[in-house]
């Protein structure tokens, strides 16, 4: 998927001839729930210390290096829109056979409708009237995730779920994650509500 590295830059972890500022206790609080909540889980013990640490000082918590083809995606809508849902599932199961699911996926043949198997769940990524009157990127990108999400739970081995971040944007971004660790970045303040993770939950 195309990609110009602004999502890097966006989530970068402070250097040293940054703005030397330090986080509050709202950063603190973040850290910690967002270190229970599990989002560094696939990280050594050492590293997770680290991006606790440095989400405690101010950094940002979503550390693309740190996160990036772990539990963080790409997931370009225009792309999906235009037939890419199955390619895009596919680089994706490999991360979600850790949490308890095998993805089959294969695209419909159908005239009018852009439709998806999904472990043979029928998903209608998009209809002629989403072009019409809806935001297809962003609807290419949700619909099949919030699929994902019902084998995630169907699975039970993790409260991981699937959350989108511009959804529909050619640098749409989709984030394995804690519900819980989501609403600690929500709670904390810090974020507008655009610059947290939205649970992928369909229509």
């Amino acid at each position: 998927m195309k990609f110009d590295g602004e999502a890097a830059r966006r989530f970068r972890p402070r250097d040293a001839g940054d703005d030397p500022c330090r986080g509050d206790e709202r950063h603190r609080v973040m850290a910690e729930a967002l270190n229970r909540y599990g989002l560094w889980d696939h990280l050594s013990a050492e590293l997770r210390e680290s991006a606790m640490a440095e989400v405690a000082t101010g950094c940002h918590p979503l550390h693309f290096d740190l996160l990036f083809e772990q539990i963080e995606f790409f997931a370009d809508g225009e792309e999906l829109a235009e037939g890419g849902v199955e390619r895009f599932l596919r680089a994706l199961a490999p991360a979600l056979v850790r949490y308890g699911v095998v993805l089959e996926v294969e695209t419909v043949p159908d005239v009018d409708d852009y439709i998806v198997s999904i472990n043979g769940i029928r998903c209608m990524v998009l209809r002629p009237e989403d072009w019409e009157g809806g935001d297809p990127w962003a609807l290419s990108t949700v619909r099949p995730l919030a699929v994902v999400n019902q084998l995630l739970a169907a699975a039970g081995r993790s409260a991981l779920r699937a959350h989108t971040l511009y959804a529909g944007g050619n640098e749409g971004l989709v984030f394995l994650m804690d519900p819980r660790a989501a609403e600690a970045m929500r709670a904390s303040g810090l974020f507008p509500e655009h610059e947290v993770p939205a649970l992928a939950d369909g229509e």
